[in-house]
């Protein structure tokens, strides 16, 4: 298996994401990534011109969860369930880092 440096860097480099680059970086095809849309797994972050943007942080997640799909032989359901549990965790972790830093200050 050959770790894909340039998935990476588009990442770290760009804000938003398109329909077909989210597809393309997820390695899932127009159909998967329409169904995962329609599912509600995927929310854009804004519309330009009938164009759905979503957000690098998304992006992360639905890759997360397309990882787990191909190393489990997950179906395209479990990717949307994959993605609830990633959000939800992530949201957690934000939570307490907050409370941590309130912490140090008392």
């Amino acid at each position: 298996m050959t770790l894909q440096i340039i998935d990476a860097l588009a990442i770290e480099t760009v804000e938003r994401f398109s329909f077909s680059e989210v597809a393309k970086l997820c390695h899932l095809s127009v159909e998967e990534t329409q169904e995962l849309i329609d599912y509600g797994a995927i929310k854009s972050d804004y519309t330009v011109e009938s164009e759905s943007f979503y957000s690098a942080h998304r992006l992360s997640l639905l890759q997360s969860a397309c990882k787990q799909r191909s190393d489990y032989d997950l179906d395209l359901f479990s990717v949307v369930i994959c993605i609830q549990y990633l959000e939800h965790i992530a949201e957690l972790k934000r939570q307490i880092q907050s409370l941590q830093a309130v912490s140090t200050f008392l």
